[in-house]
């Protein structure tokens, strides 16, 4: 059939429409959420897969938007390379699945997300990788956990630790890291801009995007961003286990972090005012902000953090039944399992982040039922405290 002559109508409404022409771009990123791109021969198909070629052909391997959210979290945090995935877990677990292999060790610093040591701790035990723990606080810690037997392939670390807060000595521990020649991955969803954790050291810098760099509670993704070669390597692991971050999401992404640096500033300002009102409070029993003074890693918090201290507080209200009563009598702040939304929200992490882990551990770390987790959002201050102190009192 001649090119120029009219198709039936089962032939228009099954064939995409051409793109338009024009001499403009879009000054915003497009969404493209095209599953599949279309090759023009064996030849192309060839230098797509071994790389010579730039470009895509299924969006499990890699999509526009995908690439376009990488850059952006690889500029900010002065990586070479990044890869998106669907999860901030996602991340992680590609990250580690594809430096850890049966008889090695992976190093994790004490008081982890829930998530991530179990993912080592319970699910690649499994598989014969075996795992050790070290206070991130104190390098000397890590040295001596790296002197035992060899086969570390990786120390993860947070650069904020959920729920705690405890900061971690980003210098000192790459410092160790390096010395044994061990990949450092940080874990810095809590502290995007805060610092620049491959500037002090770090391999890899993992962000769950869901928080506060997505900051507006509405995606569901992860980044890895580190150098290229290792970036090389996670990406077919991510695709072969199906965690690459789909189109949509990473447009929002991108979107939501258009504001980054605006509400990194607004909500470190609300979140130290909170954390000392909160402290001074006669039915908080203890407070958790690397900006106040009577935190642990104070000093530490502000040599890292010279802008800010970020949106995160935790705080104890000495038990599971005041916290429930606590939470119940918030009039305007939900309880939600989640962080780094533009609205504040709470949590409790013994329910949700950490439910399942060892009661023994946790108590030991100082995760205890009593301790409630505060996202702080970008609503007026006073605000919040009005509704922070009658919920208090009911409590």
């Amino acid at each position: 059939m001649p090119h120029d002559e009219p198709a039936s109508d089962a032939t228009r409404c099954a064939r995409s429409p051409e793109a338009p022409r024009s001499i403009t771009e879009p000054l915003a990123p497009p969404i493209q959420l095209a599953s599949v791109y279309q090759v023009a021969g064996l030849d192309d198909a060839d230098a797509l897969f071994s790389g010579r070629a730039e470009g895509f052909f299924y969006a499990r391997d890699g999509h526009p938007n995908a690439a376009q959210l990488a850059a952006k979290v690889a500029g900010l945090e002065g990586a070479e390379a990044g890869w998106v995935c669907a999860s901030g877990m996602g991340a992680i677990a590609a990250s580690v699945l594809t430096l850890a292999e049966q008889g090695a060790r992976v190093i994790l610093s004490e008081g982890l997300y829930g998530k991530t040591t179990t993912l080592v701790a319970r699910e690649l035990a499994r598989f014969g990788v075996g795992h050790d723990l070290f206070d991130p606080s104190d390098p000397d810690s890590l040295r001596d956990v790296l002197a035992e037997p060899p086969g570390a392939c990786l120390v993860v670390v947070e650069t904020l630790s959920n729920p705690l807060l405890r900061v971690c000595d980003l210098e000192g521990v790459a410092s160790v890291a390096a010395e044994a020649g061990v990949p450092l991955l940080v874990d810095h969803t809590f502290a995007p801009l805060l610092c620049k954790p491959i500037k002090l050291g770090a391999t890899l810098v993992v962000h769950s995007l869901t928080k506060l760099i997505g900051g507006h509670g509405d995606v569901t993704l992860g980044a890895v961003v580190g150098p290229r070669e290792l970036i090389s390597r996670i990406r077919p692991v991510a695709s072969t286990f199906g965690q690459t971050g789909n189109p949509f999401d990473c447009w929002m992404a991108i979107r939501g972090a258009v504001t980054l640096p605006l509400r990194v500033e607004r909500t470190s300002q609300t979140a130290l005012e909170l954390a000392r009102r909160l402290e001074a409070h006669p039915k908080v029993e203890r407070t958790m902000y690397p900006g106040l003074v009577s935190h642990p890693d104070h000093a530490l918090a502000r040599r890292l953090f010279p802008k800010g201290f970020g949106a995160m507080v935790s705080f104890d209200v000495g038990s599971r039944e005041l916290a429930d009563r606590l939470i119940r009598g918030l009039r305007d702040i939900p309880f939600a399992p989640s962080l780094g939304d533009a609205r504040t929200t709470v949590s409790h992490p013994c329910s949700t982040s950490h439910r399942g882990q060892d009661p023994e551990v946790l108590e030991r770390l100082g995760v205890t039922p009593g301790l409630v987790r505060l996202s702080v959002g970008l609503e007026d201050v006073e605000d919040l405290w009005n509704d922070f102190a009658q919920a208090l009192e009911f409590a």
